[in-house]
């Protein structure tokens, strides 16, 4: 089995690939759109959801079966079909061209895996057992979403506004101790509080201090 090297992909924009029009194909589908993917589907047929998501234009479907021409130009292929031969042929022509698959439940066929993920705004933790059980991912990312609620959303966002405003006024060497103080538990507490104001007014005094 492959070591996969972690990575965080842009595919805002990027031409996406899938092979396969049903139920798999539709939570990829969906997912790539979160993320801003422009997504071809080449399959015979799809089921009635992605045939609404074709009917509002949110992605592209070529009706008939897969040709090799069909990787040209893609970002990212992912092949979701059922049948067998159809996933190998996809692997083969794609890694042939030097580009990423991903052939679902069969990761000695794939270049990239998809992990589990769970979001929370800015944060993103990605788990992965390297396809030995994705089982076992989605219950550790469960888990994760259970320990990290809706106020890390908010801490991120709280310490994303100073950002700018560190790096214009204050030296390398006072930008350290600014993140450090502000990451050290407190700010995050009053958020779990629900005392944003105190929150920010421990960023504001940290930087008036620092400033001096």
């Amino acid at each position: 089995m492959s070591n996969y090297y972690p990575i965080y992909v842009d595919v805002e924009n990027k031409p996406i690939l899938i092979i396969g029009g049903g139920s798999i194909a539709l939570r990829k589908v969906e997912t790539l759109l979160e993320y801003g993917a422009l997504i071809k589907i080449i399959s015979p047929r799809i089921i009635p959801e992605l045939q609404d998501r074709v009917n509002k234009k949110q992605c592209e479907w070529i009706p008939r079966e897969y040709s090799s021409e069909d990787i040209e130009d893609s970002f990212l292929v992912f092949s979701c079909t059922e049948k067998e031969e159809v996933n190998a042929r996809v692997a083969q022509d794609v890694q042939d061209s030097s580009r990423l698959i991903n052939v679902v439940d069969d990761p000695d066929k794939c270049s990239f895996i998809v992990p589990s993920t769970m979001r929370r705004g800015d944060l993103s933790i990605a788990v992965s057992t390297s396809g030995s059980s994705p089982m076992v991912a989605r219950q550790i990312r469960e888990e994760l979403e259970g320990f990290y609620g809706d106020e890390i959303r908010v801490y991120l966002n709280l310490l994303k506004t100073w950002r700018k405003e560190i790096k214009q006024h204050l030296p390398p060497e006072k930008r350290q101790q600014f993140w450090h103080k502000v990451t050290d538990g407190e700010v995050l507490n009053f958020i779990k509080q629900g005392q944003q104001d105190q929150a920010k007014e421990v960023i504001a005094n940290c930087f008036r201090l620092l400033l001096d």
